[in-house]
């Protein structure tokens, strides 16, 4: 079981990756913000942040799981569930 914090630290984390990869203001994220409706993300975009989310937390994120990353919750909770199976 995760920590409060380490729960944050993973938030802070993703959405630190999100802004820096699509190029947006950390304001404007919410947890049900969707990377391709509301962000203009593309399955590249989508790509490079599962990448950086890889090397950033030593995960491995299997490429059919990269589709279901959509919104920002979506994608805390699928780094959560893979660095509990690590």
């Amino acid at each position: 079981m995760m920590t409060s914090e380490a729960v944050q630290s993973i938030e802070v984390t993703v959405r630190s990756i999100i802004c820096s990869e699509l190029r947006v203001e950390p304001g404007i994220l919410t947890n049900t913000t969707h990377l391709m409706k509301d962000l203009g993300a593309d399955s590249l975009d989508a790509l490079n942040i599962a990448l950086r989310l890889e090397e950033t937390f030593e995960i491995k994120i299997p490429d059919e799981a990269i589709p279901n990353f959509l919104t920002i919750e979506d994608i805390i909770t699928g780094v959560r569930n893979h660095m509990s199976h690590t």
